[in-house]
């Protein structure tokens, strides 16, 4: 096997592809090297996106709801307080973030920090209820730090580069994270700013990234890419190969929680993995959001629980339903392993020209795990000496042995070589892991 040290997979190696299989040629594409000085809680961390709007119902559930998140196995936690007022109603806030605490998860508070133009529909807008304004902000922010948040998140950054004013309002915004940048600052080196943009128009993009220096800016570079595996691989490397030049961990988010919760909603990016909206293309990009690494941000209503709206109000629980409580599991086992092979600071490097690795199937190799991912139209057998771990078109124990072991339900399984077979054929739009065998180096 040739390993190379590609900074990131260039267009020319993807297409090559095929000619690298044909000759038998298997090469190893070495795109980002784990690191071995200590990090921060915030470099590496699984992030549990809880969607809509609090209000004071729903902080009482996500409160009580904090022990199951952790169960899960989500590092964190981040919500949008926008209907409490952090003046009459401050108790509620802080029995959000002191119960996060009890459960061992880190707090992000989100509040709005970027204008959209005037005639969106609210649902659109930044600012709701208490947020009256960006100038609120900073002073939200202090109180929810007071209040022992770990975190500020600022949302979605909305950038209209055809405004007359686009420049100067990028500067507004650079000068807000300044501000906000001092007053984390003086909670401790822990406390983290949090964004999301897009990546194009491109100079605002870098912007933000290059000047702005949050400690997670999340991009839609994976949200926006077709369902093809040689558009995830680029993707993954552009995003890895531009964090690792800023020094800067590579955070990654492509679950809309808006998508999920509302299927009529169109798709924000036509020609995305998006455009079909089914579990099981969700299941499969959440596995190899999982096996990265860095920080994930991941939907709460589509990972571990139940989310439902009561106008803009969220009211977050517990799984309700059988198809809840496995992907609750699922996603339990996911994270388990991820945490266990130490995928979010693990070696990344994807993989052409074996054997059986048909066009539209990708590989990467996360530390000791291999994920594939199928995005062919057709089956793909991964050989028997590739030992499953999990898969993401199922939650039935033949398809998830690795719960056995690592979530201790019970003693390890013998499979026989026909159900083997079953757990190493994947079908069309699904993602699984494997512990691929040890090789032995020679004797000489």
């Amino acid at each position: 096997m040739h390993m190379s040290n590609d900074a990131t997979p260039s267009r020319v190696h993807l297409n090559s592809a095929a000619r690298v299989k044909a000759a038998r040629y298997v090469r190893t594409h070495l795109i980002h090297r784990r690191v071995d000085t200590p990090s921060s809680w915030w470099h590496n961390p699984v992030v549990a996106e809880i969607p809509g709007i609090i209000d004071k119902t729903g902080a009482q559930m996500l409160a009580d709801l904090m022990p199951e998140i952790k169960k899960i196995g989500f590092d964190a936690v981040t919500f949008r307080p926008a209907l409490l007022d952090f003046y009459t109603s401050k108790k509620y806030l802080d029995r959000i973030i002191e119960a996060a605490h009890d459960a061992g998860l880190y707090a992000i508070v989100r509040l709005s920090g970027a204008d959209f133009k005037p005639h969106l529909p609210p649902s659109l807008k930044p600012f709701y209820g208490a947020e009256e304004s960006a100038s609120t902000t900073v002073t939200r922010a202090r109180v929810a730090l007071k209040s022992g948040a770990d975190g500020i998140d600022l949302g979605r950054i909305a950038e209209n580069p055809q405004r007359p004013d686009a420049k100067e309002r990028l500067k507004k915004f650079s000068l807000l994270v300044r501000l906000l940048m001092i007053e984390i600052a003086d909670f401790g080196d822990d406390r983290i700013l949090v964004a999301e943009t897009r990546v194009e128009p491109e100079e605002f993009y870098r912007h933000h990234l290059e000047e702005d220096w949050l400690h997670h800016l999340l991009d839609n570079r994976l949200q926006e890419s077709p369902y093809d595996d040689r558009a995830i691989i680029r993707a993954i490397g552009e995003t890895l190969a531009e964090r690792s030049q800023m020094g800067v961990p590579p955070v990654w988010k492509a679950l809309n929680s808006r998508l999920i919760m509302e299927p009529e909603t169109p798709n924000n990016y036509p020609g995305s993995w998006e455009d079909e909206g089914t579990t099981e293309r969700r299941a499969s990009i959440r596995i190899i959001l999982a096996s990265l690494p860095g920080a994930v941000y991941l939907p709460f209503g589509f990972t571990g629980g139940h989310a439902e709206f009561k106008g803009v109000a969220i009211r977050p629980s517990a799984p309700i339903n059988e198809a809840e409580v496995q992907r609750s599991r699922h996603t339990q086992l996911a994270l388990a392993l991820r945490k266990k092979y130490e995928l979010g600071n693990a070696n990344l490097a994807w993989v052409s020209g074996l054997d059986w690795q048909e066009p539209g199937v990708g590989v990467l190799m996360s530390g000791p795990v291999m994920s594939v991912f199928n995005t062919s139209e057709n089956e793909v057998f991964v050989p028997l000496e590739n030992q499953l771990l999990l898969r993401s078109d199922s939650t039935k124990d033949w398809a998830v042995p690795a719960t056995e072991t690592v979530l201790r339900t019970g003693p390890p399984h013998i499979f026989t070589t026909k159900q083997r077979g079953e757990q190493n054929t994947l079908a069309p739009g699904t993602t699984a892991w494997f512990a691929p065998p040890i090789v032995k180096a020679p004797n000489y």
